[in-house]
């Protein structure tokens, strides 16, 4: 029996990977997962400090997150997860401002009584439009100042958008903050208006382990610290994957690695494919995580309008995760996105902390430094894709050129944002196409791999 089904190679092992073997396990497919790092989960990975398990990066999963709710129930661990609801700030001139229901929205002081009216009613605008392409040719600038005016978008939007882009932020069409207010406003219940958000016990860690050991009990076998030295294409088709000089034969490839990573390993490929895949770039992320003895502020997040600050929030998680799953420890990240040409993306983690430290304390003065435990610098470099208007066409499909060679990652599922949610529905899609043309596949894999080992 195990000779009859679709032997599938799924290249990198965060959550996308993990859960698209999951769902193709459950197709009766054979599944081998290649993850170049030490442990599953990629960005949605953890770190160890005094025997606690922490993300890596903080990660928000919404109560309108349809798909990462459905998986938690799947893989068992819906006994861990916790709704909370949360609050977020702004920090505006030395002061810090509530931001979070409408009687907020018309009291924030930064804007005056018209600018606040405006700054609502696009939240309500957005609702109404449902048409992201005609978007994606639209400045995302053009687009907030026209509704929301001027001072707002000084006070709110643009700061958002340096936190988010960086130095990219002129060129990103409105569809990206299009996407956030649709995804954050679904959570919002009742007259209230408060957000609910969830956690997991231990990390998000927790479900993509127990997802993982859903897999094997499908027979799925996950290798790590394994790196795929090339994609073998014959005659423009997948036939395996190459690892430490060793070929080994598949029916299809999945690539779940960023873009430019992919074209990287696929030599044998139509130039134009690669050419195409190496040109997409990515915003990276510096974001220290600060471990406290105590509280810092009661806001999950706090948006920062300063534009001398580098970090560009505040993200105090343990107001969201209870701070017994974390030994009592309060636990702040402190973000910056980078654009590719960063210099920042170059400094030591010395550097990287006396330069958040200096303007930590210019935000909070009365923070006493005997309050932190530890000051630990996490860096990422293919973290969003930076997706400039009118450049739908540039978005990889799927089926790539090369037959049987699949592949998905964040810069497919445009307009929606990099999320947990996006990322997991987004293999639903790629499963899809991959059952729909397996009845098509010879069985060609064995001949290919006695022909190479020859």
């Amino acid at each position: 029996m195990e000779q009859t089904k679709k032997q599938i190679a799924v290249i990198g092992g965060g959550i996308m990977g993990v859960t698209l073997a999951y769902k193709l396990a459950q197709q009766g497919m054979q599944v081998n997962v290649y993850e170049r790092g030490d442990n599953l989960g990629g960005l949605a990975s953890y770190m160890l400090f005094d025997d606690v398990r922490m993300d890596r990066f903080y990660h928000t999963i919404l109560s309108s997150d349809t798909m990462m709710q459905s998986l938690m129930e799947e893989s068992g661990v819906a006994d861990k997860r916790h709704f909370t609801v949360t609050k977020q700030g702004f920090y505006d001139s030395g002061k810090l401002y509530d931001f979070n229901t409408p009687v907020d929205f018309m009291m924030f002081p930064p804007l005056n009584l018209f600018q606040r009216f405006r700054l609502g009613l696009q939240v309500i605008y957005a609702q109404f439009e449902s048409d992201w392409r005609k978007m994606d040719s639209i400045p995302v600038e053009n687009w907030l100042v026209k509704v929301s005016g001027r001072g707002a978008y000084n006070k709110v939007w643009k700061p958002l958008l340096r936190a988010k882009f960086d130095t990219t932020a002129e060129s990103v069409p409105a569809t990206y903050i299009w996407s956030r207010l649709k995804r954050m406003m679904g959570t919002r219940k009742g007259v209230t208006s408060k957000e609910m958000m969830c956690y997991l016990e231990n990390g998000y860690y927790t479900l993509i382990e127990a997802l993982a050991k859903k897999c094997e009990a499908l027979g799925v076998k996950f290798h790590l610290k394994t790196g795929i030295d090339e994609i073998v294409i014959e005659n423009n088709k997948a036939t395996g994957v190459k690892i430490a000089g060793e070929f080994l034969p598949y029916d299809a490839v999945i690539s779940t690695m960023a873009s430019p990573i992919l074209s990287s390993i696929i030599p044998n490929a139509d130039k134009s494919f690669r050419d195409l895949l190496a040109k997409q770039q990515y915003l990276g992320v510096m974001c220290p995580l600060l471990i406290l003895k105590k509280q810092l502020v009661p806001y999950y997040v706090v948006n920062i309008t300063d534009e001398k600050i580098p970090f560009t929030a505040v993200v105090e998680t343990t107001n969201l995760i209870d701070p017994q799953y974390v030994k009592d420890y309060h636990l702040v990240y402190l973000p910056k996105y980078l654009a590719p040409d960063s210099p920042i993306a170059n400094w030591s983690d010395e550097q990287v902390k006396a330069e958040w430290m200096k303007y930590f304390h210019l935000m909070f003065p009365e923070f006493e430094d005997s309050d932190i435990v530890e000051f630990i610098v996490q860096r990422a470099k293919f973290v969003e894709p930076i997706r400039p208007m009118n450049t739908l066409d540039e978005i990889p499909k799927i089926q790539t050129p090369v037959e049987r060679l699949y592949m998905g990652n964040t810069v497919m599922i445009y307009p929606d944002l990099g999320n947990g949610e996006s990322v997991t529905r987004f293999t639903t899609k790629i499963v899809e196409q991959v059952l729909a043309d397996a009845p098509t596949w010879s069985h060609e894999r064995e001949l290919s791999g006695q022909k190479t080992q020859s």
